[in-house]
């Protein structure tokens, strides 16, 4: 790129990146400050409360608001020993900035001291910022773009540990917003979760990424193929799947039901919730519709989360072809088969996201896909594009 847009913003231009650990904290200062406040009448009416409360059982809710109050104050303080137990940890960025149709990778220096075998987990991914709903309703909310994760390369450094990444990056992905204004727009994170004993420390950061295609001139390992993401991503293969050999040559992978459901049981919760919502509503002599469209909304969603958790998937991959028969709850549904003259290829699609916390976790799917364009599912409920590359690995070296 002839301008270099990225240098006119402050945050970026020095190379030396800092991570949103001082705003965060100033947010959970500010935000515990004002909940505490707001709830410091609560504590002068404690007697009145009481009396209410032996009448009503209902009223002791009002002691949850200082009691929240208390465990912001705590979670707080806990944060500010964090970043005074760790300091400023900044990221240095080989390329910089990060380059679509090349590499993003860097160097975080930290004060942990360096033993080799410290856990880490680094994750990089392109976000979708975007308002939703109109009116009062009106949100900003995320979406992954795309994500790739892997364990870190460890160095030795004057302060403690260096952990290193360097992942490839697709030439089709929307390059970094240099203002983040606006109702849509994508940005680039960094997000690194390390723990050695009792240290844990987690720090994310906003990067520059462009469509410079250049390569890092220090970092020659991708963290991709680092030995630790390769074996992270096989126990997790092993946790969904269990794959086995053919006597005739090629392999048989088995999905079984109920595995990794925190998606379908959260799906499940939430359409009994709705559908109570509805029943309550028909009770209370609430609006017919109200009442019809709470049920038929939480009834659906209940439909997707019992479908996601007893679904279950027996692939086999030979060179004469592909084959996926789907089961639920255990009954043959239907069976898809493409046969090798007529195959084209694999393709990764990602099939939706569960966020805990500030942990997004993506789910991939693998499909076959023949030359007349048709598509079927031969690998699912993957967490990670290393997983889902390496058993797209596995699927091409049975079929060749």
């Amino acid at each position: 790129m002839d301008e270099q847009v990225w240098l006119n913003n402050k945050k970026w231009a020095s190379n030396r990146i800092k991570s949103s650990a001082n705003l965060t904290l100033v947010v959970l200062w500010c935000f515990a400050v004002i909940w505490n406040a707001l709830t410091i009448p609560l504590w002068f009416q404690l007697s009145d409360i009481l009396t209410k409360a032996q009448q009503d059982p209902l009223v002791y809710i009002a002691f949850l608001f200082p009691l929240v109050g208390l465990y912001l104050v705590v979670f707080a303080i806990n944060a500010s020993r964090e970043k005074l137990q760790f300091g400023d940890t900044p990221l240095v960025m080989d390329p910089f900035p990060g380059s679509l149709g090349g590499h993003v990778g860097g160097r975080i220096e930290t004060n942990i001291p360096y033993t080799g075998q410290t856990n880490s987990q680094i994750t990089l991914q392109c976000v979708h910022s975007y308002i939703s709903g109109s009116g009062k309703d009106r949100s900003r909310r995320e979406s992954i773009e795309w994500q790739n994760t892997g364990v870190c390369h460890l160095d030795n450094s004057a302060k403690g540990t260096l952990f290193k990444f360097r992942f490839n990056i697709p030439d089709n992905l929307p390059e970094s917003d240099t203002q983040n204004k606006g109702e849509s727009y994508y940005f680039w994170r960094v997000a690194l979760a390390t723990s050695q004993g009792s240290r844990k420390l987690n720090r994310n950061f906003v990067i520059p990424v462009f469509p410079t295609q250049t390569l890092s001139r220090s970092i020659h390992q991708g963290t991709e193929s680092n030995h630790a993401t390769l074996d992270a991503a096989e126990a997790g293969i092993e946790s969904v799947a269990d794959i086995r050999p053919l006597e005739k040559g090629g392999i048989e992978i088995w999905y079984p039901p109920f595995q990794r459901p925190a998606m379908g049981i959260s799906m499940t919760l939430f359409g009994l919730f709705f559908i109570g919502a509805g029943v309550v509503m028909g009770i209370n002599h609430a609006p017919l519709f109200m009442a019809v469209i709470f049920a038929l909304v939480g009834g659906l969603i209940e439909l997707f989360g019992l479908h996601y958790l007893a679904k279950s998937l027996l692939v086999s991959v030979t060179a004469e072809g592909i084959q996926a028969k789907r089961f639920f709850f255990g009954y043959p549904f239907h069976t898809k088969r493409i046969e090798i003259e007529s195959f084209e290829g694999f393709e990764i699609k990602q099939a939706g996201s569960f966020q805990s916390g500030n942990n997004t976790k993506v789910f991939y799917n693998l499909l076959a896909r023949a030359k007349d364009g048709t598509k079927f599912t031969v690998a699912e409920r993957h967490t990670s594009r290393p997983e889902i590359e390496l058993i797209k690995d596995k699927l091409e070296t049975a079929i060749a």
